[in-house]
């Protein structure tokens, strides 16, 4: 069986989070004012009003950009720019957006716990502290309850790199338990869904406590 083609960990992040490939807002935003306003008035299915408002400006000042009178300020491109990225997080459907809120909920630390199924992970070559190999990666449970929706929204307010930390921020405090790690390549990232039919178990801390043994959330690393 052929391996699954590998991509960047940017890459597969963006794409769960916006249907397109890494750097696709930066492609949008190169356009000319009056191509980024035709994009944003599809995505608001030609709606002016609506274009104007998720601009955050008048009517009339959208006019004048779109015939060329007038120019945005450096404040108003932002806020397009802001738009924009608000936009792209949409062109994913509302049953996969709600899948990826879905998929993390800090419920305890083993990996293998049979209590609790789903949830985000990843698949690909990972270096923790020097180690470098292939992994899977069972992070979703580890994660608190709306955290993808930070980080969609870190996206929004401040582009791909801003939800790249954000993510890896998450990853460290929660899962891996240090900022020493690097996810070199992706094969696979999912976002399954918690599936907890027990509801939120666990200690004081989030995490199950074992009769045979406690890991670490840097322990239970999977090749």
């Amino acid at each position: 069986m052929a391996k699954p083609q590998q991509t960047t960990w940017a890459g597969a992040l963006m794409a769960k989070l916006t249907g397109r490939a890494a750097g696709g807002h930066e492609r949008i935003a190169k356009k000319s004012i009056g191509e980024r306003l035709g994009w944003l008035g599809k995505r608001n299915r030609g709606d002016e009003e609506k274009t104007a408002a998720a601009a955050g400006v008048t009517k009339r000042t959208l006019r004048g950009w779109l015939s060329g009178k007038a120019k945005p300020s450096a404040k108003s491109l932002e806020k397009l720019e802001r738009a924009e990225r608000e936009a792209m997080t949409k062109l994913v459907s509302a049953k996969d957006r709600a899948e990826i809120d879905s998929s993390t909920k800090k419920v305890g630390t083993r990996s293998r716990d049979t209590r609790v199924s789903g949830g985000a992970y990843l698949s690909g070559t990972v270096r923790v502290s020097g180690d470098e190999r292939d992994r899977t990666i069972q992070f979703g449970r580890h994660l608190p309850s709306g955290f993808m929706d930070e980080v969609r929204q870190a996206f929004v307010e401040g582009g791909q790199e801003a939800a790249v930390s954000k993510m890896e921020e998450g990853l460290a405090q929660h899962y891996f338990g240090t900022s020493d790690f690097e996810i070199i390549s992706v094969e696979e990232l999912s976002f399954g869904g918690i599936n907890d039919p027990l509801g939120d178990v666990g200690d004081s801390g989030g995490r199950y406590v074992s009769d045979t043994e406690t890991l670490k959330p840097g322990d239970i690393l999977e090749d």
